[in-house]
């Protein structure tokens, strides 16, 4: 077996692995697009790699047509995926204008005036362009190392696609030919940096599919499943990650909770399914209020918190005011015309030494403080 065998046989049983991990991945966790494109980038490069591998001189035209659209696909998959983590709108229109001229210059390349070596620089380019695109959805989110070290690793693997072509004809020209490519330097290097390349993006993507898995499976731990909200420990995790920011005097943090009014008459009336609707409008409602002023959590099967970010205690009470007078005005067509649904408030004000525990029981003194003055309506704690 030659050394170049070795290699390529190589290459192959890598793209492979990575293309089997990766549809695994997407398998098991559907949810998770971004492996599902990466997965399928792989299987286009293993298909590519292998049918640019054993070329000839006689190969059929059309598997060169072939292996050049697979490898161009593995481009465009990969780009996808980024756009899909990023949650940024794919450009469609212009991803299409790439290809299409791309593929109408290498039919022109291939019949009309053939230039293998043209040819060549051609399916480079267009590859990096591709992967080029991936670029500023990371760049946007960047939020994350492991949004840097993609950008890294793709804009290096883009670059290389760009830098072998310069490389190569620099030294030796624009000598290629159908029966010299498969012998030739260029075939050569190309095998190998895509190779190096394919596995090097491979390590990260993978990595970056891990992460994703753990921080999805983290986030459902600390949700609620009806309501899409904190749940009591996302709550937690959410008034420590704030515990330790300060300012000034005027602003303060604050805990809101608040009941649905009679809420077992409307699971007794009219069944679970129905009382999972209404909770599930009061949580949008609550949520949407509150937008950037506070986190909102279910803390039991008709209850609610809300925990304020820094802002003036006048806000935080026209806040709860505000989703208190809101949710008597929410349409439920599953319940009778007459049958509004209401809530009772407390509201308490943090202190630097209170835990969230104590937080909450004094708001949940003044939620009953409104309970027994009539429901639906906001009380305040006493101070701490």
């Amino acid at each position: 077996m030659s050394e170049n065998s070795g290699f390529h046989i190589q290459t192959v049983v890598i793209l492979a692995i990575f293309a089997l991990v990766f549809w695994l991945i997407h398998f098991f966790n559907k949810r998770q697009p971004f492996s599902g494109w990466i997965a399928v980038a792989y299987s286009a490069a293993l298909a590519a790699y292998i049918i640019d591998s054993t070329r000839s001189a006689s190969t059929n035209i059309g598997f060169i047509f072939v292996s050049t659209g697979l490898f161009w696909i593995f481009s465009l998959a990969i780009a996808k995926a980024i756009y899909v983590r990023c949650e940024a709108a794919f450009p469609n229109v212009l991803m299409g204008l790439i290809l299409s001229s791309a593929m109408t210059s290498f039919v022109v390349l291939t019949f009309v005036a053939p230039d293998i070596s043209i040819r060549s620089v051609l399916v480079s380019v267009v590859a990096a362009i591709l992967l080029a695109l991936a670029l500023p959805p990371l760049w946007r989110a960047g939020e994350k190392v492991i949004d840097g070290v993609l950008f890294g690793v793709i804009a290096t693997v883009a670059a290389t696609f760009i830098a072998r072509i310069v490389i190569v004809y620099s030294l030796h020209g624009l000598t290629l030919t159908e029966q010299s490519y498969s012998q030739s330097e260029y075939a050569w290097i190309f095998h190998f940096t895509s190779g190096i390349c394919a596995l090097a993006l491979a390590v990260v993507l993978l990595y970056a599919a891990g992460l994703d898995m753990v921080w999805h499976f983290h986030g459902q731990s600390n949700r609620d499943p009806l309501t899409g909200l904190l749940n009591r420990r996302g709550l937690k995790g959410s008034f420590n990650a704030s515990a330790d920011r300060r300012q000034k005097k005027v602003y303060v943090r604050a805990i809101i909770l608040f009941d649905i009014d009679h809420f077992k008459r409307v699971n007794d009336q009219y069944g679970h399914a129905v009382g999972d609707k209404v909770l599930q409008r009061v949580a949008k409602t609550a949520s949407g209020l509150c937008q950037e002023q506070g986190q909102v959590a279910r803390t039991g099967g008709e209850e609610f918190a809300i925990l304020t970010d820094w802002i003036p205690l006048e806000t935080a009470q026209l806040l709860a005011q505000h989703i208190c007078d809101s949710l008597r005005f929410i349409a439920h067509p599953e319940l009778a015309p007459d049958h509004k649904v209401t809530a009772s408030f407390g509201l308490a004000v943090l202190t630097d030494a209170d835990s969230l525990h104590d937080a909450m029981d004094r708001a949940d003194q003044a939620l009953y403080h409104a309970k027994r003055n009539g429901r639906n309506q906001v009380a305040l704690a006493e101070a701490a």
